[in-house]
């Protein structure tokens, strides 16, 4: 080759070797950041999923004591509950407030496999 065709291939301007690394370099960067945020995102939406169906078992829950037509009696009472497919662990526990026709019932609402409590709902009941 002479001197003048290796000339005109030099100013047709490209890339070098190191300008593509450095590239590909930053766009994995980018890339895995974007990633971290994808995943982050799909985990948060799962758990706001949980928690909506948990506050529907424990509103549901507080229902069925509103609605019964005798007096909730007090104590502590672990039940199961199913919603869109997914076992819940409920406890429901009554007690005594300082009015004495007025009983306190917190439900509390774990996953069926699970430990934490997804949700804890308080509601009072007046003597029928």
């Amino acid at each position: 080759m002479d001197a003048s065709r290796v000339r005109h291939r030099a100013e047709w301007g490209g890339f070098t070797l190191l300008e593509v690394l450095i590239a590909l370099f930053i766009l994995a960067i980018a890339l895995a950041a974007v990633m971290r945020n994808l995943t982050q995102a799909i985990t948060t939406t799962g758990a706001l999923r949980d928690r909506t169906l948990a506050l529907w078992v424990a509103e549901n829950r507080l229902a069925r004591v509103e609605a019964i037509i005798h007096w909730p009696p007090l104590g502590r009472r672990e039940t199961r509950a199913r919603e869109d497919g997914r076992r819940f662990r409920v406890v429901t526990r009554v007690r005594t407030t300082a009015l004495p026709e007025i009983r306190r019932v917190r439900i509390t609402v774990r996953r069926a496999h699970r430990g934490h409590v997804l949700m804890r709902l308080v509601g009072f009941v007046r003597k029928p």
